[in-house]
């Protein structure tokens, strides 16, 4: 009935209804002409190895500008592209690539550096208590994986995560999502927050933990003597069954440094395990999950063990819990100085660049200069 060329293919139709509907729309009909595979827009499929991402590209429609040659060639150069079409109506970039050799940011890099901006935004998220490196790692990549995204990156000064992602593409309960899925709670992001409210935030944190030490401490203090009766000279005296009769108080006692100073390893054990991944939480919660029932068993059934050697370790679950959460609590405190004296010296910089295009001075957002354009600096100004 009729043919139409689109992007480099020519269509064949056999009714008038299905002309005027790819007319509508041709850009939609393009993948489906080619061999099904895994996209980042539309879906992540962890068996295939090639990948597509559809990218917004700002003023590639604009006539006269030789963006897609220059994208094309671009991106053709890098190993790991498989395909790359560029639109100059719609103005997006397609390209197919193979995920084990480049990220989309290595592609969305060698747009920007020919003076072209991918059409994306920036968020950022709290993530609340967030302080093992191995879970940065694992929230990276999950959301580097998620539809639309381009890039993320935690810091784990500010307890906090930006992330670059095409909006019609995925949404920020989709985002928030693929963190709470590692176990974390997600908040405001701190540096949004005035610095009034930020620092009220790291101090009642710091609050919680601080408490949660002390808990564990002053419940080591009778575990302790306990668990080495020979060194104290009261307690050495004791008979066997007052002995362990203690050690029965101090199993009991135990169990709320368990469950509450130390609710923060299991939950995040936990989350990590559902992934099927281990962090610093899953050796914490190990080590004392299993010190714990090792010794509840000790002094439950001694005749299973060996004579002499049916002894408890409870004093090491009070112990290993309060001094890791002592450590996160000083470590939150020494962070809080570092993110202070940080937003300090970001301060110092310039919000806005005076730049010239077409003869004409204009002062615009440091985020929007772009590689070509002459920045005008006066003296005394900052330099953006």
């Amino acid at each position: 009935f009729a043919s139409r060329e689109h992007m480099g293919h020519k269509y064949f139709f056999c009714s008038e209804n299905c002309v005027n509907k790819f007319d509508k729309n041709p850009h939609q009909y393009v993948l489906m002409t080619e061999d099904p595979i895994g996209s980042a827009t539309t879906g992540f499929n962890p068996d295939t190895r090639v990948l597509q991402v559809e990218l917004p590209i700002i003023g590639l429609a604009r006539e006269g500008q030789p963006g897609v040659e220059l994208i094309q060639k671009a991106l053709r150069k890098l190993i790991g592209i498989e395909r790359v079409i560029a639109n100059s109506i719609s103005g997006i970039v397609v390209v197919d690539y193979d995920h084990q050799v480049i990220q989309i940011q290595g592609i969305v890099n060698a747009i920007k550096k020919i003076g072209y901006q991918v059409g994306g935004t920036k968020t950022r998220i709290g993530i609340e208590n967030i302080r093992c490196t191995s879970c940065v790692g694992f929230i990276e990549t999950d959301l580097k994986l998620s539809p639309g995204v381009l890039d993320a990156s935690v810091n784990i000064v500010t307890q906090e995560v930006t992330i670059d992602y095409l909006p019609e593409q995925t949404t920020l309960s989709r985002l928030n999502s693929a963190i709470e899925n590692w176990g974390y709670k997600t908040k405001p992001a701190p540096s949004d927050e005035p610095v009034d409210q930020q620092q009220a935030a790291h101090e009642k944190e710091y609050k919680r933990l601080m408490n949660r030490f002390w808990f564990a401490a002053v419940i080591s203090i009778p575990v302790l003597i306990t668990a080495y009766p020979k060194f104290i000279p009261i307690v050495r005296d004791w008979s066997m069954a007052t002995l362990r009769a203690s050690w029965f108080v101090a199993a009991f006692l135990t169990i709320p440094v368990l469950l509450w100073s130390g609710s923060d390893f299991f939950t995040g054990a936990w989350a990590a395990l559902k992934h099927r991944a281990a962090n610093m939480n899953t050796l914490v919660a190990l080590g004392t999950g299993a010190a714990w029932l090792y010794s509840a068993v000790a002094i439950t059934i001694p005749g299973i063990f060996p004579e002499g050697t049916s002894e408890p370790f409870f004093d090491v679950v009070a112990v290993v819990i309060g001094l890791v959460v002592l450590g996160q609590a000083l470590e939150l405190r020494a962070k809080g100085r570092t993110s202070e004296a940080i937003k300090k010296l970001m301060g110092l910089q310039a919000k806005t660049a005076r730049v010239i295009r077409d003869g004409v001075e204009s002062d615009i957002p440091v985020e929007e200069v772009l590689v070509g354009d002459v920045v005008q600096v006066r003296p005394g100004e900052k330099i953006p």
